[in-house]
């Protein structure tokens, strides 16, 4: 195991830096070092769209992994050939590398995530927010105001426009090629809330689950995606707005959807 098993969180002059501590590089091949370093990153990468702790005093001015070695170790040649095609670069403190973050690429998306940060209700979407409003109601409506304030984007309240959601999450027209798409947390549920909600009024196959409060899997729906078995399922929107931030094209908040949808009326057909 050449990486210590948790990340540390340390704050430097606004930077939100992820320690990961590697040890006795000596006795690690080249191969055992690639593979332990690519799950860091992937580690890292989740951390930074998942975890509270790096927004505690408001959105950083960037976010960064750091590679740390104890004591008097030292990197073969190869390894340091590695974290360099992962774009690590050298330093006092070990090697470091830069998440880009939505909020540095583009101002309206720093408004955005500030008024998000400070308004979002982080808690269960189906709980009441008020007497009024149930959370996932008090999010999609904040996420609505604040996205036409800060962006200019529109956002009515229909199906297709989860695809807004979806090019928002990308960030395709302010930088394309970037690697890591860091949002803060309220973002990521804000999306998924407006996502889920979007849903339950416009498709009576899906609505929000009455079992115990269940966070992680609020969305249902009944039917069945393999007849034979007559079962129904869970989605969890907020999760997927997050995998969207992390795998891109990969993962879409529309067609969570429209995928489940699509194979419902045609196990009815």
């Amino acid at each position: 195991m050449p990486f210590g098993p948790h990340l540390m969180v340390s704050s430097e002059g606004g930077q939100c830096i992820l320690n990961r501590v590697y040890y006795e590089p000596q006795h690690d091949d080249q191969e055992a070092f690639a593979n332990a370093l690519g799950q860091v990153i992937y580690d890292a990468r989740w951390y930074a769209v998942t975890a509270e702790p790096p927004y505690r005093q408001g959105l950083p001015r960037g976010i960064s992994l750091r590679v740390v070695l104890l004591g008097e170790e030292a990197l073969t040649a190869a390894h340091e050939e590695l974290l360099r095609a992962e774009g690590f670069s050298p330093g006092a403190q070990g090697w470091l590398l830069r998440f880009p973050v939505s909020w540095e690429l583009d101002q309206g998306y720093r408004i955005l995530q500030e008024e998000l940060e400070r308004r979002v209700d982080r808690r269960d979407p189906r709980l009441p927010h008020d007497e009024h409003t149930t959370v996932a109601v008090h999010n999609m409506n904040v996420l609505i105001e604040v996205a036409r304030t800060a962006l200019g984007l529109d956002l009515d309240g229909s199906f297709e426009s989860v695809k807004k959601l979806d090019e928002l999450l990308l960030m395709e027209e302010v930088e394309p090629e970037w690697r890591f798409r860091v949002f803060a947390p309220a973002t990521l549920i804000a999306c998924g809330d407006y996502t889920a909600e979007v849903a339950v009024r416009t498709f009576p196959e899906l609505y929000w689950s009455d079992d115990e409060p269940d966070e992680a899997y609020p969305l249902a729906f009944e039917g069945s995606l393999m007849p034979e078995s007559g079962r129904g399922g869970k989605m969890n929107p907020r999760g997927k707005a997050r995998k969207r931030c992390l795998y891109g094209d990969g993962d879409s908040l529309y067609s969570l959807i429209a995928v489940v949808i699509d194979l419902l009326r045609r196990n009815r057909s």
